[in-house]
């Protein structure tokens, strides 16, 4: 019984651990260190957001349209661990990564069984023939199973983006490459996909959405994000922007002022 007590705590410690430090070991930041701005990172002393969540995808699009760079990821597999344990991995990363908001989910994948076998040493005593009591040993092995449940780990890390740096994405939007992904779930080979619609611009309240596939601006076909760009950086403060997009395979047109 001794030796099947401290298997398990050496084995408790060992899996509470791999989860603990993989947020660390699988950490993956998106851009190459002095992208953002220094500004932006969390100061000593700030407080450090982190929110469990069900839709980590949904929470992550609403946490940067309130203008939060996502500036990394980690994700991994292991076996359940508490929620404490896990906050304070995760506030240690942010420590470690200068950010001020994280968002984390985990999910079930599977239960994976199994058993182990601990060695145990059996005392014989006997009289010899003269009367002497001697001893001999015999090896025995118990054997035990167990059960663990493993979760999928996400997390995705946040800093806010500063005033100055917001007029780059006019008249409110992020846009990104259809991947090969998207151009099968939208049927749409070519556009410039909206992200992010940052909350209270031009772009919100015009009603742009998320999902939404632009394909052209003022007469220009709009093929990838550099044609997007291109319009963006010919554009100047309160132009009208005419523009078609894609929506549930529909196509749409809306005029909005390109400003914030």
């Amino acid at each position: 019984m001794k030796n099947f007590f401290v298997l398990y705590i050496f084995s408790l410690l060992f899996f509470t651990g791999c989860v603990t430090t993989g947020f660390d070991d699988y950490y993956r930041p998106w851009h190459d260190e002095g992208y953002f701005p220094k500004k932006a990172y969390l100061k000593e002393g700030q407080e450090i957001n982190i929110y469990k969540v069900n839709n980590i995808h949904e929470k992550y699009r609403d946490i940067a349209s309130r203008w939060y760079w996502c500036i990394g990821y980690s994700g991994f597999n292991g076996p359940a661990i508490s929620d404490g344990e896990i906050y304070v991995a995760i506030k240690r990363l942010c420590k470690k990564e200068k950010a001020s908001v994280a968002i984390w989910s985990e999910e079930y994948t599977d239960t994976r069984n199994g058993s182990y076998s601990v060695p145990q040493t059996n005392y014989h005593y006997y009289t010899n023939a003269y009367g002497s009591v001697s001893t001999y040993t015999t090896t025995s092995y118990n054997s035990y199973s167990y059960s663990i449940q493993r979760y999928d780990y996400s997390a995705y890390l946040f800093i806010p983006i500063p005033y100055k740096n917001r007029k780059a994405y006019t008249p409110g939007i992020a846009v990104s490459e259809l991947s090969q992904h998207d151009r099968e779930i939208y049927q749409q080979n070519t556009g410039a996909l909206i992200n992010i619609v940052y909350k209270n611009t031009t772009a919100f309240f015009a009603n742009l959405s998320h999902g939404d596939i632009i394909t052209n601006i003022n007469g220009k076909r709009i093929y990838t994000t550099k044609d997007y760009y291109d319009v963006m950086r010919s554009s100047k403060p309160r132009d009208i922007w005419n523009i078609t997009f894609i929506r549930n395979g529909r196509e749409k047109h809306i005029e909005i002022l390109y400003e914030l």
